[in-house]
């Protein structure tokens, strides 16, 4: 759509061109020009039409044009308008084309623009500025293209860096569903291995009682119903595999991540609301790692402390992080944190604040004890 409406402006350049031309000619001022110097005007305002679509091609004919417009009488007066033509030729070569064919089309015209200052009576020695003038504005062209194509690899490398996030954010949602995948692995074989011993210790009875088999079958129970709770909590809402056997962190340890944070940076406050009390390992992790992942990003930001609040509810805890608006490589660990609380069933948000702050805010909600 734009080059189109280009081709017209350019065709209505031309035809304007054409007609001042035509008019100096035949007017007063040209009253000695012959109808010849006449039609040799479109010599040199025709090849804007294509300075667009073909500007080295353009930038010839208009040389040529320069020189056959003035052979007629020798004494043509046409610098009204072979200058303006001339010079929106150069600067569209030198804006569209590579160095060594701009140079030669400004050799063309510069050519033809002297051909132009000999022939032309109204075209002095004081006109020695147009050659000059040619120069500076195929250079302004150069110049132009240097800028644009700066700006389109600019504008390329953004693209890249964006795509480069995407596939950066997607990989630690990956690494974080391994942990998941690793961390119902340990928890799996926890359980299953204190459900085996109970069942061999109710073995090694020869002659257990009805008391000593009832508190058996009761620990088995409870037992089964946590290892139910804690595999839902996890394989419920688990989306791929992977492998970590390092020991599960609780909400007990967050003050030691704090004071972690603390030293990498500025001071970490934390708060907490409602009665605290022992929840489903499997949320105290999910918010410890959701926890561990906001301070991750905010750790990427220039300044600001920021800041941890635990709200304990009677079905979900909810939790918020803030702290100073991080810069763009933080969205990897907020995309992990992100991952860490929707595979529990959560929700999870990260809002700009007021004054360059950003607000990250979850809810887990909490399991169930039934089966």
């Amino acid at each position: 759509m734009l080059q189109e409406r280009g081709n017209w402006v350019d065709l209505a350049l031309a035809a304007a061109l054409t007609a001042v031309g035509a008019a100096m000619t035949i007017g007063p001022d040209g009253a000695e020009g012959t109808v010849i110097d006449t039609l040799a005007i479109p010599t040199v305002t025709l090849p804007l039409i294509w300075r667009r679509r073909d500007p080295v091609a353009a930038s010839v004919a208009v040389a040529a044009g320069l020189v056959l417009s003035g052979l007629p009488t020798f004494d043509q007066t046409r610098c009204g308008v072979a200058i303006p033509a001339a010079l929106l030729i150069v600067f569209s070569v030198a804006a569209r084309q590579g160095r060594a064919p701009a140079l030669a089309s400004l050799s063309a015209v510069l050519g033809g623009l002297v051909v132009l200052l000999l022939t032309d009576p109204l075209l002095g020695a004081g006109a020695a500025f147009v050659p000059p003038l040619a120069a500076g504005v195929w250079g302004a062209g150069r110049l132009l293209r240097a800028r644009t194509r700066l700006a389109g690899e600019l504008a390329e490398r953004t693209r890249e860096l964006e795509r480069t996030r995407e596939a950066t954010a997607q990989l630690a949602v990956e690494v974080e569903r391994a942990r998941l995948a690793a961390e119902l692995d340990v928890a799996a074989r926890e359980r299953i291995r204190s459900l085996v011993e109970l069942a061999s210790l109710g073995e090694q009875d020869d002659q257990p009682s009805a008391a000593t088999s009832r508190s058996a079958f009761q620990r088995i129970e409870t037992e089964g119903r946590a290892s139910l709770n804690e595999v839902r909590e996890l394989l419920g809402v688990l989306r791929s595999d992977g492998g970590d056997t390092a020991p599960r962190p609780t909400l007990a340890q967050l003050e030691t991540l704090l004071q972690r944070a603390r030293i990498g940076g500025g001071p970490v406050g934390l708060g907490v609301e409602g009665r605290m009390r022992t929840l489903p390992a499997g949320v105290e992790l999910a918010a410890y790692r959701m926890v561990e992942h906001a301070l991750e990003a905010f750790a990427k930001a220039d300044s600001g402390p920021a800041g941890v609040r635990l709200r304990y509810l009677k079905t979900s805890l909810e939790l918020e992080v803030d702290g100073s608006l991080p810069r763009g490589d933080a969205v990897v660990a907020l995309a992990a944190a992100r991952e860490r609380v929707t595979a529990h069933g959560g929700k999870f948000s990260a809002r700009p604040q007021g004054s360059g702050r950003l607000l990250v805010r979850a809810q887990l909600p909490l399991a169930t004890s039934g089966a």
